[in-house]
């Protein structure tokens, strides 16, 4: 490798480090698309005159990521495919995942009942994303914060099986209309690096934190929702006034 894809010993950055952020670089470029092969251990080893150890370590970092999967007889494999999202999304997560032909997952990390101004709040924070027979991707961070007076109950179903916005529909008739979203940087965490997996080259994450209203602009949730590094979004804007999109949407639910 030469040039700007060379690995340079005297930076403090270890040199599997180095080696990671070339190789993540080039998957997420897609110069190495789904279901190519990177380069083999000794090729990267000779090319970057490493060991081999230093490529492994940088290797399992991709698989932790969940950018590469390693298979007998075939080599590493990348298994990244971008997903595009758009934060105008009318729906829930799982709604909008399944539209797409998407298994939709969820793990509850967790689920605490708090003291809130008028009452106990559930908090709720879960990692969202879609699997297929081999692989799965986490690919937003959500907490949510639920008013129990007004979803008596709601701490009882389980979220890692059903949608929270579906439950709101059908369990308490309440339909999520309109959100106001704050854009913000969330620094990496101990939390983000469990969902998302190392990223030591991103310096944080995109983040949308705010309110969620029905049609009669009573609140239904106060949520933050985290987006790995991986997830290309689209954000649209109208010059007119009279796009109906024109609200954010928040994918959380």
């Amino acid at each position: 490798m030469t040039g700007e894809f060379a690995l340079n010993p005297h930076d403090p950055t270890p040199l599997y480090a180095q080696l990671y952020r070339i190789l993540r670089s080039r998957i997420l470029d897609g110069e190495y698309a789904e279901g190519d092969a990177i380069p083999s251990e000794t090729v990267l080893k000779d090319q970057h005159r490493i060991t081999r150890s230093t490529v492994r370590n940088a290797v399992a970092l991709l698989v932790k990521e969940g950018l590469v999967q390693q298979i007998r007889g075939k080599g590493t494999l990348v298994t990244y495919t971008p997903i595009n999202h758009s934060i105008w999304n009318f729906g829930g997560f799982t709604d909008f995942s399944r539209a797409r032909g998407q298994r939709p997952i969820t793990t509850v990390l967790a689920r605490t009942i708090e003291d809130g101004p008028n009452g106990p709040i559930l908090k709720l924070v879960r990692a969202r994303g879609v699997a297929t027979e081999e692989t799965q991707t986490f690919l937003n961070l959500d907490t949510s914060w639920l008013d129990l007076k007004r979803f008596p109950g709601l701490e009882k179903f389980d979220f890692e099986q059903l949608s929270l916005y579906q439950v709101m529909r059908e369990h308490y008739s309440v339909v999520p209309t309109r959100s106001e979203l704050t854009l913000s940087i969330a620094p990496q965490s101990d939390l983000t690096r469990q969902v998302f997996g190392p990223s030591p080259d991103v310096p944080g994450f995109i983040c949308a934190s705010g309110d969620v209203y029905d049609s009669n602009d009573e609140l239904v949730e106060r949520t933050s929702v985290i987006y790995s590094p991986t997830l290309e979004m689209k954000v649209g804007t109208s010059w007119n006034g009279v796009n109906p999109r024109a609200t954010p949407r928040p994918p959380s639910v």
